[in-house]
């Protein structure tokens, strides 16, 4: 998909600079409600976060920009023909900016590396941007999730 690029970032592997800064990001009241994100205790993140080390169901990258992290997305339950998208832009500022765009363009990029048929993402009913985003890449309603959220789908 194509788009005017607003900001240029680097994609990296999730650290332990991203992991403070995700920890921030999925305690604010908006972005946990967003993403669906239930409490957890910083234990339990970095328990999580030596986990995905050693997993081949999950996938994650982080996009920087200006030396600070300010998105995460990747791949969970990645299985043999489809797996779950996800992600969110921590940094409120980077909101409108294209910045999801390009994650989801090289999230779509790796899925396909790993030839999975599909991808699924799951989000609020409520969360508009989500759902146009996905709309705008060809993800199609799938169902309604325990009725506050729906799951979409993309075949690739």
């Amino acid at each position: 998909m194509e788009f005017r690029r607003i900001v240029n970032l680097d994609m990296r592997e999730m650290d332990e600079v991203a992991l403070e800064k995700s920890w921030e990001w999925l305690n604010d009241p908006e972005i946990k409600r967003l993403t669906i994100t239930p409490d957890f205790s910083k234990d339990e993140q970095k328990k999580w976060f030596e986990s995905i080390k050693n997993r081949k169901d999950y996938w994650i990258t982080v996009g920087w920009h200006n030396g600070e992290p300010i998105v995460i997305g990747g791949l969970k339950n990645i299985g043999e023909k489809d797996a779950e998208i996800f992600g969110y832009i921590g940094n409120k500022e980077y909101w409108g900016k294209g910045v999801a765009v390009d994650v989801m363009n090289m999230i779509h990029e790796y899925a396909r590396s790993l030839g999975l048929e599909s991808i699924y993402s799951k989000m609020l009913k409520e969360n508009r941007n989500s759902i146009r985003l996905h709309n705008r890449f060809g993800y199609k309603y799938e169902k309604d999730i325990e009725g506050e959220r729906i799951m979409m789908r993309l075949a690739l």
